[in-house]
């Protein structure tokens, strides 16, 4: 024999269990790390070689990877960084089947370099790190160049608006079993039918 039920316990019931699916999902996605899928594609090869000591300026630049990149206009690019911290973003940056070609000015103070780079690969994933080459002597008659700025690792935005949405959802829930609770119990019981 069964209790008869009250209102705020239906509405408990009816909105609890939607409730709490949508409150775990959201913890999911906002607490799981981000796992780098392992078919992406990898750097196999660089001239110049990572860790290379250079005497002057590479004239040309590229990377090869394992598999074939997608060209995206405004989006494939090389930046190299030197000791210094300024930046010199690479010119005449191009995808040939499974490298990205560019070529650089001249760099200027001796040190260690970074050069970075950003890509899309064959499945769609970008693709973004760097190598580090040593300039042993400056090289003469460099010119500066405008900085380039880099994406950065942060929460995605588009996780922000879904986070927005899911709160908003469950305030229109909360205000709607809240409804529930105020109504006249026959309300609730033509509700039930």
């Amino acid at each position: 024999m069964s209790l008869p039920m009250t209102s705020w316990l239906f509405a408990l019931r009816r909105n609890c269990a939607p409730l709490l699916a949508v409150v775990t999902f959201t913890a999911a996605l906002t607490l799981a790390p981000a796992v780098p899928a392992a078919a992406h594609s990898k750097l196999s090869a660089s001239t110049p070689a990572n860790g290379a000591r250079l005497t002057s300026t590479p004239s040309a630049l590229a990377f090869t990877f394992d598999q074939t990149l997608q060209p995206v206009p405004g989006w494939d690019a090389v930046l190299v960084t030197g000791p210094d911290g300024n930046r010199h973003p690479a010119r005449s940056v191009r995808i040939e089947g499974q490298t990205l070609h560019a070529t650089c000015d001249r760099l200027g103070t001796a040190g260690v370099y970074t050069i970075s780079y950003r890509v899309i690969s064959g499945d769609g994933h970008p693709i973004a790190g760097h190598i580090t080459i040593t300039l042993d002597r400056p090289d003469p008659g460099s010119r500066a160049a405008n900085a380039m700025v880099l994406p950065t690792d942060g929460v995605p935005a588009w996780l922000w608006f879904a986070e927005l949405a899911v709160v908003l959802f469950l305030v229109r829930g909360f205000r709607r079993w809240r409804s529930d609770l105020t109504a006249p119990p026959e309300a609730v019981v033509r509700d039930q039918r």
